[in-house]
């Protein structure tokens, strides 16, 4: 009995332990199979993605940015192949020891590698993380060579903005950098593409329009990441709009040779179109710094430069314009009767005004005599226009001024353009709450005192009375829409007076500006001497002193040819140049000296555009091939 009692209590023990045994395995299959159902069923879209990214990648194929061309088809602005370094850590299978070669064999800094991977530590592991965005041509066929000893690491094409003339035109052509935020927002077939944006000039205003439309294709790859098959029909990328402006490089590289070493501005224009033939600001820049993210040492010598670089001094720097001004006293004495054709003036080097101890000076010591308005333009008198200037008063100047379109922007479209200041004796009472005061107006009929203009518009001003009164608004672009020609309420009569004195300032002896004259080509010009401080100060300073090019005024010329009938402005203005007879006359003479040998001429301008198109088509030719 009590074996058998024995042998049940084992049975007992033994059928528990199975039933526990047992219940064990059903669990551990619950789990498995619960498991199974989570990732085949639950997540199962989600690791089908993954397992698709390990063996099919996406390659895109960003747009290429629209090409920027001068007015003769030159191109200024295109796409050149820049070789973008690319790693995929799924497809690497010792990472460490990859950067470690990458860096050895090309030369690259491991840390900044390493940093690169941890920057992108969320990134998918079949995504590609860029290593290095513009490789040396060297490297990146060194790479492609000996792919098989880099698994994971590639070469990808990729377009970057080049601009062939460097610095010429730089400040109206702008330059592109890469975006850091908000492109992500964009729809996925401008994506790529997008992430490079114009950031200044023409770059950015016509943003929108150079932006294609990217493409791509899906390749199966190998598991060292190298493309084995194109699977289905590829998208092809398509181009951003191509641009034409209406300058001539040309007419751009001279300009800056004859300002070599100033700082300044120039614009060249057609005063019957309104066309933009060259337009500079000095210092210049290279825009190509910027084309993969300029770093950080060029960034800062560009911000500290006390001369700012970065600044368009055409349409952003306010200056006193200084004699050139005197057009407009001029015309408002003629407008109103204070003056006429033939009133004089005796100019002895000074002028008293009511309330002034100390006389208003003319720039010529002794005076110039008995002058007449022509006379007074030709040699530049500023004792006839102050007494003219006193004889107008400061709001009819203002109003004056304003139809001449100096107190405005000039609607030519580039980015923050200056407005300027005419001032009005309302204006005085508004701002600095005081009345305008009589011994105020002698400095603002010779356009010093509270004027600021900016050079575009002084020339815009020039083409106006060159133009008999008709404003052709300033063009970027050949054939833009949308510029209609204005007439200004002037006098024809008064303009052409005008224009007499200009045309003797370059022709006549007396002139301030003989050293323009051509015999072939009658120019009319305006010199002006623009004062940074009063001449009292510069008296004071010593000759030997450094700062005194700091302090040294400003040197403006403006002029227009032939006068008989205009096609060509140039103004130029030198930054603390002295006398604009000394230093922005020779700037302009020489652009105008090239243009009447190279493009004035008839037939010289069809040899010199063809020249200059097969100059620069090479590059474009050769870059399509590499990325179609």
């Amino acid at each position: 009995m009590k074996l058998e009692a024995l042998e049940f209590e084992e049975l007992d023990r033994i059928r528990i332990r199975l039933i526990i045994l047992g219940g064990v395995v059903i669990l551990i299959f619950s789990l498995l199979a619960s498991r199974l159902w989570f990732l085949q069923i639950s997540e199962g879209q989600k690791y089908t993605e993954f397992s698709q990214g390990n063996r099919i990648r996406l390659i895109p194929e960003p747009a290429l940015r629209g090409i920027i061309y001068d007015r003769n088809g030159v191109i200024l602005a295109e796409n050149r192949p820049a070789y973008q370094l690319q790693l995929i850590r799924e497809d690497t299978p010792d990472l460490e020891a990859s950067l470690q070669k990458v860096s050895k064999s090309l030369d690259l800094s491991y840390s900044e590698l390493k940093n690169k991977i941890e920057e992108n530590h969320d990134l998918a592991q079949f995504k590609p993380i860029i290593l290095e965005e513009d490789l040396s041509y060297e490297k990146a066929m060194y790479l492609e060579t000996f792919q098989d000893d880099f698994p994971g690491v590639s070469i990808v094409i990729q377009p970057r903005r080049f601009y062939p003339y460097k610095e010429l035109a730089s400040h109206l052509i702008g330059y592109v950098g890469i975006v850091q935020e908000d492109w992500k927002k964009l729809p996925e077939k401008k994506r790529s593409s997008s992430q490079i944006v114009g950031h200044a000039g023409i770059e950015l205003l016509e943003n929108d329009h150079m932006i294609g439309l990217d493409g791509g294709r899906q390749a199966e790859v190998d598991h060292m990441g190298r493309e084995l098959k194109i699977l289905g029909q590829p998208v092809p990328s398509v181009p951003g709009k191509n641009v034409s402006l209406s300058i001539d490089i040309r007419l751009q590289r001279i300009a800056s040779e004859a300002m070599q070493g100033e700082s300044g501005a120039v614009v060249v224009m057609n005063p019957k179109t309104g066309d933009i033939l060259a337009l500079a600001s000095y210092p210049d820049f290279d825009p190509n710094l910027f084309s993969g993210g300029i770093d950080k040492n060029n960034w800062n010598s560009l911000l500290n430069n006390h001369e700012h670089p970065l600044e368009n001094k055409a349409i952003q720097g306010l200056y006193a314009p200084g004699s050139i001004f005197k057009v407009v006293t001029a015309y408002a004495g003629l407008d109103l009767g204070v003056i006429t054709p033939e009133t004089e003036h005796v100019c002895n080097g000074f002028y008293y005004v009511k309330g002034r101890s100390t006389p208003f000076k003319c720039w010529k010591k002794g005076g110039h005599g008995r002058v007449t308005l022509v006379d007074a333009i030709k040699g530049s008198c500023n004792v006839y226009f102050y007494n003219t200037g006193m004889g107008v008063g400061v709001d009819a100047i203002h109003k004056y001024a304003n139809l001449f379109g100096l107190g405005q922007i000039t609607g030519v479209g580039l980015q923050n353009e200056k407005t300027g200041l005419i001032p009005s004796s309302s204006w005085k009472k508004s701002v600095f709450k005081e009345p305008w005061y009589a011994v105020e107006t002698p400095s603002m009929a010779i356009g010093q005192g509270y004027i600021i203009t900016t050079p575009l518009q002084i020339i815009n001003m020039i083409n106006i009375l060159a133009n008999d009164g008709m404003l052709m608004p300033p063009k970027l672009f050949l054939d833009q829409q949308g510029v209609e020609p204005r007439k200004i309420p002037l006098k024809e009569e008064y303009l052409k007076l005008i224009r007499e004195g200009m045309v003797a300032v370059v022709n006549e002896i007396g002139g301030t500006a003989r050293k323009v004259q051509f015999e072939e080509f009658t120019v009319a010009g305006k010199t002006a001497t623009s004062q940074v401080i009063s001449f009292e100060t510069m008296e004071r300073l010593d000759d030997e002193s450094k700062a005194k090019k700091q302090f040294q005024n400003h040197a403006w010329f403006v002029a227009f040819g032939p006068a008989e009938d205009p096609e060509i402005s140039v103004l130029a203005l030198v930054e603390h140049g002295g006398g604009g007879s000394k230093a922005a006359a020779p700037v302009v003479r020489k652009i105008l000296s090239y243009y009447i040998d190279n493009i004035y001429k008839p037939g010289s301008e069809k040899h010199q555009q063809s020249s200059s198109k097969s100059e620069s088509s090479k590059f474009s030719e050769r870059l399509k091939s590499v990325f179609n």
